[in-house]
């Protein structure tokens, strides 16, 4: 994959901010900043997969995966329980309307996701534990790693391109809960649920941008 080396990526590590009120899905829930990423400034957060073009632009992470693939992991870790927040925006040319989140990945033993060789492969990730969470131009699917299985499915809502999506998910006490402009998409009960991890953009015959990246740990 080229990586453009100018790469310029604001990433803020916020410990002990202090607690606030977020409403996702019409529910009220107390959170508190883990990190987040607006992708203005300079820091180096991110290893990329694949054979796509990743660089920063006008404060969004744009990804040009025409005819490819492209992965960005951002190297945070992360514990549940958690809201994580984020838009997409797909561009021209369309092809896929592939919008992906990989989310609470880590390598079979244990170990940090990221000492694992991946290529940007999508079957690399599906060997691992995992959850994925796609919205494409066929379907939306939340699947569960390692085995690729499907736990929910919405074969009605789709990706419109050029437009600005706001995307959330909330993982606690083993409940998914995947929310797409405010409404829930997926709801899983996992009676193993992956607890830690970290999370990753990803994209395949796509063209999109990416920003406001929130990751919050759940009080209440």
């Amino acid at each position: 994959m080229t990586l453009v080396r100018a790469l310029c990526i604001l990433f803020v590590l916020l410990p002990g901010a202090a607690a606030e009120s977020v409403t996702v899905g019409g529910e009220d829930l107390d959170v508190g900043i883990l990190y987040q990423e607006d992708f203005n400034g300079v820091a180096d957060r991110w290893r990329y997969d694949g054979r796509g073009r990743v660089w920063v632009q006008d404060g969004r992470l744009q990804m040009d995966a025409t005819g490819v693939e492209s992965t960005a992991w951002f190297t945070g870790e992360m514990e549940t329980p958690l809201l994580i927040t984020y838009e997409a925006h797909i561009l021209d040319p369309v092809e896929a309307s592939n919008i992906n989140l990989i989310f609470l990945a880590s390598a079979p033993d244990g170990r940090d996701v990221l000492k694992l060789p991946f290529t940007g492969s999508y079957s690399e990730y599906h060997k691992i534990p995992n959850y994925i969470w796609t919205f494409t131009n066929t379907h939306t699917r939340l699947r569960r790693d390692p085995g690729f299985e499907v736990v929910s499915e919405d074969m009605k809502t789709v990706p419109e391109p050029h437009r600005t999506y706001s995307l959330a998910l909330t993982v606690r006490d083993g409940a998914v809960r995947c929310y797409i402009d405010g409404r829930l998409i997926h709801a899983y009960k996992d009676p193993k649920p992956h607890v830690s991890g970290k999370l990753a953009f990803r994209t395949f015959h796509t063209r999109l941008w990416w920003d406001n990246l929130k990751i919050y740990r759940i009080s209440r």
